[in-house]
């Protein structure tokens, strides 16, 4: 599986974040000239005189996107003589709006994919192979993580869409350090330790107000809640893969792990039930654990680490002020395994290949500009002026920073292969030093998903409807309403209503890599 490993987050940390610290202010971008070319099926000319409507759509989280009239949408508009139109569609629903979309089929001129929906819909024509005109976009095959990265999931030979970077192992647990040294506690190192600090957690007021509100730890249901968010530390210390992974050299999915799973599940049912684990957990939005732990309500929460010290951590000590936050390594479970968070970057920034050609070629050239030196600024910082000042070589944050986020185009669109993407210009060394270090703490705790990058035909029929079939029987057994000896079941329908087939599908596009 190498051969589809992203760009190792090892060899990307030894970027700075600051070596391409620029003003902005006057345009010094020198990407595609405008002229016309061959794209292999037509010849295209677009001289930016002709103004274009130009519609994206992406994936949203907190906060939302932009409104129409917005100080970056008008910078762009008339950098590339475009009228943007951004669609922000939120996290919980982006993929059933994707579905949407393609029942009727009107896509937008670029949107979002994320793994499974891309390769749903990669063999049916929909998305604009990229390959025959990219090397007019030299910024797209510098700053994207090159030939590996652009081909990942794509038929041989072809780019179906630009790859959106996601550091390999960036999250982690993070845990308060103030709570632990209150109670007198260590860092802890194995599950049962992780169990007993997050029940006093819970039993012995670590916050002082004299009431019994605070949590152990919490999770959500992932959008399509056919998984869990949050917690995969914990499910890698019980021995399950990471949706699918290997084992004798065939491909498994933890839905078949039925020993893994009840272990598991017992442990999360006497956290349920002690209310360790936040009791909630099964109707949580997305970023409600992370939002609880700001709110100085939960002990143990999953890391982000540059958007903690950047909006958590913020939000936190505004409530709790001496609060301090301890990176977590991954606890080691009852027959010493550990693993966390691994992503391997399946998001893919699409262009609509029955649109018309200039317009193709317009998205390309903004694209380009996103992650040319000059666009990697301005998507990370804003605009100079409006959103940060330069004084010497010295930048500091301007009010409308905050206000406008002017940074998501590099967090939920596009970005270059780079860890410190979410830096600012004007942040602290010293708290860019602590986010590189989760970064390589986390490194030897790899835990991938072998399944990325392959294809299975019933998986794309049928997948999500029977994981979530699967989850909603594996949460019940965790909230008590059914017995643990329920996930033997379970785990025969999963493969009874397609599992099987699914595992045999995955197994034979694996062997065909070997």
């Amino acid at each position: 599986m190498k051969k589809w490993m992203l760009t190792s987050v090892s060899v990307l940390l030894t970027a700075g974040f600051l070596t391409a610290c620029m003003s902005i202010s006057k345009s010094t971008y020198s990407g595609t000239d405008g002229g016309s070319y061959d794209s292999g099926t037509k010849t295209v000319q677009d001289d930016m005189k002709e103004k274009l409507e130009i519609n994206i759509m992406t994936i949203s989280y907190e906060g939302g996107g932009w409104p129409d009239h917005h100080p970056m949408i008008d910078y762009l508009n008339k950098k590339f003589n475009v009228d943007l139109k951004f669609q922000w569609i939120p996290s919980d629903n982006y993929d059933e709006k994707l579905n949407v979309l393609a029942a009727s089929g009107s896509f937008p001129d670029a949107f979002t994919t994320t793994g499974g929906e891309f390769l749903k819909w990669r063999d049916k024509g929909v998305f604009l192979d990229v390959k025959p005109m990219i090397s007019r976009y030299p910024n797209l095959l510098k700053n994207l993580g090159g030939e590996q990265s652009l081909q990942f999931m794509s038929p041989k030979g072809k780019y179906f869409g630009l790859p959106y970077y996601a550091i390999d192992t960036r999250d982690s647990f993070g845990i308060r350090q103030d709570w632990l040294d209150k109670l007198g506690l260590k860092l802890p190192t194995t599950m049962d330790q992780f169990y007993n600090v997050a029940k006093l957690f819970v039993t012995q007021d670590p916050d002082g107000d004299g009431k019994s509100d605070t949590i152990g730890f919490s999770t959500s249901l992932t959008p399509t809640k056919d998984d869990f968010d949050h917690i995969d530390d914990i499910k890698a210390a019980f021995g399950l893969v990471n949706g699918w992974g290997l084992k004798d050299g065939k491909i498994i999915s933890w839905h078949t792990q039925n020993k893994e799973l009840k272990d598991f599940a017992s442990f999360m049912h006497k956290a349920y039930v002690e209310g360790v684990l936040d009791k909630d957990f099964a109707v949580n939005k997305t970023k409600d654990p992370q939002e609880k732990y700001s709110a100085n309500k939960v002990g143990i929460m999953d890391v982000v680490p540059t958007n903690y010290y950047q909006t958590y951590d913020v939000n936190l000590k505004k409530l709790a002020p001496k609060a301090v936050t301890a990176q977590l390594l991954p606890p080691k479970g009852p027959n010493g395994q550990q693993g966390t968070k691994t992503s391997m970057g399946t998001q893919k920034l699409v262009i609509n290949s029955k649109i018309d050609p200039k317009k193709q070629e317009r998205l390309l050239k903004m694209f380009d500009y996103f992650v040319s030196d000059e666009g990697n600024i301005m998507t990370k910082n804003g605009i100079e002026g409006v959103h940060y000042k330069k004084d010497g070589d010295k930048y500091s944050k301007l009010d409308a920073f905050a206000g406008d986020r002017p940074y998501i185009i590099s967090t939920w669109l596009l970005r270059r292969f780079d860890p410190d993407i979410q830096i600012r210009l004007w942040d602290d060394q010293e708290m860019v030093n602590k986010v590189n270090q989760w970064f390589t703490n986390n490194a030897p705790f790899k835990w991938p998903n072998t399944s990325v990058g392959l294809e299975s035909a019933t998986y794309n029929k049928l997948g999500i409807t029977i994981d979530q079939k699967f989850m909603a029987a594996l949460v019940k057994v965790i909230i008590g309403e059914l017995p643990i000896d329920t996930i033997d079941q379970a785990v025969d329908q999963w493969k009874k209503d397609g599992g099987d087939t699914i595992t045999k599908e995955y197994n034979d596009a694996y062997q065909k890599l070997q």
